[in-house]
């Protein structure tokens, strides 16, 4: 990852916290640090928040690489076949793979352990030279082994609890926006929105790895001031969120009062509850909902400005989907992995339309497909 105006503000924010008396050396290593004040801790979060919701125009992925590989076959199992950001990810590979020149093939998956076995060793029956998934690798290591061993490529996308080479779990690269980074920017906007005094609650699906990473680092992150009090941490399966949400929100609102502030590892929950905020008469000013994934659900609801949802923090899908292409291409020519990560963004009311925002997702304005393009070698 290359060091950008936002990744360091975002690190210095980090070693801020009162949560734990560690910073961050140019290297990377934790060294102790004194721990600051809650009011310097404000404004440095304050800052970081604003730094989130500014324009993401400066390309900071990789300049070169490898011509594109020929007669390629890419596999995309879509682990859950009803999630935005899963089905997206679908969409914008083939575009990309079209682009390059390979074939490209989907396979749906429910959501399910089951579902993603049955999908994974379908995939690898057809033969591909290269398998994408938005499933838990970890719990898919027999097939992933298999495929590995007839030498097929595979790629994740949101499959561990964090980006990057996960020799470990057999994938070449996995590709995500920091759920850490993203995890304490949902919590960085409660903190900052609320001046630093608020009650709030952390939805978390942690079937997925990349789930718990991002809500335990909101509630860490949470807890550096004193004024935030973390009044639940709720964990349920995604598959079950429209049958549970509705009723959670409720709770929650009898139970902890207003004014009440709740994040979530996925917005398509706040999609399940405005209805019941409504019918309990909550005023949007008095439950404030955060997420993250981006999905158009999500900017229809923060663009209106009345309703409960009022942030997210978006992955970039179109341009990781476009990068998981970039990727399988440099895996066939024996090349590492870019290790590419996209600067963490913050859409709300006030920017809800700008980096692709209009089209209901967020599509930062570095022009990644031209620089993509480039280095495979075609127009």
């Amino acid at each position: 990852m290359r060091l950008t105006k936002r990744n360091l503000a975002l690190a210095a924010v980090v070693s801020f916290t009162a949560l734990s008396s560690l910073s961050w050396s140019s290297a990377g290593f934790a060294k102790s640090a004194p721990r600051t004040s809650p009011a310097n801790l404000l404004q440095a979060i304050k800052k970081q928040v604003a730094i989130m919701e500014g324009p993401d125009t400066k390309w900071t992925g990789p300049t070169t690489g490898p011509k594109a590989a020929k007669n390629k076959f890419i596999v995309y199992l879509s682990g859950m076949a009803g999630n935005n950001l899963s089905r997206d990810y679908g969409i914008f590979m083939a575009q990309a793979a079209a682009k390059i020149g390979w074939k490209f093939k989907v396979i749906n998956a429910s959501g399910s352990a089951s579902s993603w076995l049955n999908g994974l060793n379908e995939a690898i029956a057809l033969k591909p030279n290269g398998i994408a998934m938005f499933a838990n690798a970890a719990t898919l290591q027999g097939p992933i082994r298999k495929a590995v061993a007839r030498g097929i490529v595979l790629i994740g996308l949101h499959a561990s609890a964090e980006p990057g080479p996960r020799p470990a779990r057999h994938l070449f690269t996995n590709i995500e926006s920091s759920p850490a980074q993203i995890g304490r920017a949902e919590a960085d906007y409660v903190i900052a929105n609320s001046n630093g005094k608020a009650n709030v609650v952390v939805l978390t699906h942690n079937e997925y790895a990349i789930a718990y990473t991002k809500s335990m680092a909101t509630k860490n992150q949470l807890t550096a001031l004193p004024g935030i009090h973390v009044k639940g941490y709720v964990n349920v399966p995604a598959a079950n969120s429209q049958q549970l949400v509705p009723g959670l929100v409720t709770s929650w609102v009898q139970r902890y009062g207003l004014p009440l502030y709740a994040t979530t590892v996925g917005d398509t929950d706040w999609a399940f509850a405005s209805a019941a905020l409504r019918s309990m008469g909550v005023p949007p000013s008095q439950v404030r909902l955060v997420g993250s994934d981006g999905t158009p659900g999500a900017y229809a609801r923060i663009r209106k400005g009345n309703d409960y949802q009022v942030a997210t923090v978006p992955e970039p899908v179109e341009l990781q989907a476009w990068q998981a292409i970039d990727e399988f291409n440099r895996a066939f020519h024996k090349m590492p992995p870019s290790n590419f990560l996209q600067p963490v963004h913050l859409v709300v009311h006030s920017n809800v339309n700008l980096e692709g925002g209009r089209q209901g997702f967020f599509n930062p304005a570095n022009h990644y497909k031209q620089h993509y393009e480039k280095i495979w070698g075609v127009k």
